[in-house]
């Protein structure tokens, strides 16, 4: 190769590295430019796992490089996304860390990892400034499933990142002009939904979903979107994952998907428009169609009476529910069906759209979701159109949903990039001056 021959090669290759470099650190304001304005936006990031000092012991020589690229991967999504598309709500969909049974210093050591990851603090642990709220959702690498979950998980899990269950209204309306701006809002603590082994976090979490289907029967015109990490049942087929729960002693030792009927419970009680979760990392969009069946009645033990599935579901406990499970499984089947994402064009009402939010580690490519609320008085009834990995869904309350996916890459790719880059601040120079 000649001189002049080489030297064009390195002009070349400088030219695609400093491409792919300017597209890297700037991805997230690139692909924010095509995306609209909306009243609302929520960042939602699933399942992160940071690791820690199980897996430097596992692999000594390469595990903290591993950290490090890994941490500042996970930092540069966070705090790409958020500079470029400026959310209300930054939302993680639990797992923030790779296990629940970390210990006391090593879980302390992850949330400052954590905090400066999620572009809440500076290297120094200074906070930063920002008018975005931080919302957590409680995974089982957070605080176990049911049959695991200790009273030390839940207590640093809600000192650190707050109440396992809560909700809240967002009025889009300016200075509350009507109640036809409200929309709410509510985490759900997936863990202790099914069987749990202490049944104090089972009775909590309890309490607070049948104060939600108290308030959405009283309030049923209010849309609601619900956050939870499990994903609701549905058939094998329509997501990555099946709907495989595993039990210890009787307790939820693991699961897929919430149980058929405590999905059928919080579809047909909290009636809810939009339902986002985590734990799958593939991802998945799908739907739940709710229709009207005939009456379902129970006759209980010897009492004569008789309780309509129909009707009592939604005044139903936990044990009422567990013990009549046959039955609201049966209810479930004959009311609910549910379809893929490439399935989800539809003017068809009475139907609640389901988002899992893809992983944002690098192995699934550094995904964030964004989630959209805006109103659109153009709209004529419900309309449900599906794009790719994401939807936009017009309301007949004159609203406009919209998700997307805005991806970074897969972390080899941004590993080669990074390893090109260091060889070519050597390399070009060299080659340009021979």
């Amino acid at each position: 190769m000649t001189r002049s021959q080489l030297r064009r090669v390195a002009i070349a290759f400088a030219l695609v590295l400093g491409a792919a470099n300017v597209y890297f650190y700037n991805y997230a304001a690139f692909l924010a430019l095509s995306h609209p304005d909306s009243d609302i936006r929520f960042n939602l990031y699933g399942d992160p796992q940071i690791e820690g000092d199980a897996k430097i012991a596992r692999e000594p020589t390469t595990g903290k490089y591993d950290l490090l690229v890994n941490d500042y991967y996970l930092k540069h999504i966070y705090a790409s996304t958020i500079a470029a598309f400026q959310p209300k709500y930054v939302v993680t969909m639990g797992d923030m860390f790779s296990s629940q049974r970390a210990n006391k210093e090593e879980y302390y050591k992850r949330i400052d990892r954590f905090k400066w990851i999620s572009h809440q603090v500076d290297t120094n642990m200074a906070p930063l400034s920002g008018s975005h709220t931080y919302l957590y959702l409680a995974g089982n690498h957070d605080i176990g499933y049911g049959g695991e979950t200790r009273a030390y998980q839940v207590n640093r899990y809600t000192n650190n990142f707050g109440p396992l269950n809560h909700d809240w209204m967002v009025d889009l309306h300016s200075a509350g002009q009507s109640s036809n701006g409200l929309h709410q809002f509510a985490i759900i603590n997936a863990m202790h939904l099914d069987k749990t082994r202490d049944e104090q976090f089972r009775n909590a979490t309890w309490q607070f979903v049948q104060q939600l289907a108290t308030q959405r029967a009283q309030h049923p015109e209010i849309p609601l979107a619900l956050f939870l990490h499990i994903p609701l049942n549905k058939p094998a087929g329509i997501c990555t994952m099946h709907p495989k729960t595993n039990y210890t002693d009787g307790f939820i030792k693991y699961q897929d998907y919430l149980s058929p009927a405590t999905s059928a419970y919080i579809l047909h009680c909290l009636a809810p428009t939009l339902v986002f979760n985590g734990h799958d990392h593939d991802g998945c969009l799908s739907a739940h169609k709710i229709r009207r069946a005939a009456p379902h009645p129970v006759v209980l033990g010897d009492s004569g009476n008789t309780l309509q599935i129909s009707d009592d579901l939604c005044r139903m406990n936990f044990t009422e529910i567990d013990t009549y499970q046959a039955e609201v499984e049966a209810f479930g089947e004959a009311t609910l069906s549910a379809v893929a994402g490439s399935d989800l064009t539809s003017t068809a009402g009475n139907m609640v759209v389901e988002v899992t939010v893809r992983s944002a580690m690098g192995a699934y490519g550094g995904v964030t979701g964004i989630f959209d609320i805006s109103r659109d008085n153009s709209s004529a009834g419900t309309h449900m159109r599906a794009l790719g990995r994401g939807f936009t869904l017009r309301s007949e309350h004159g609203y406009r949903y919209q998700y997307r996916e805005v991806r970074l890459g897969d972390h080899l790719i941004i590993r080669i990039l990074l390893v090109a880059s260091i060889l070519g601040a050597f390399v070009v120079p060299a080659a340009l001056l021979f």
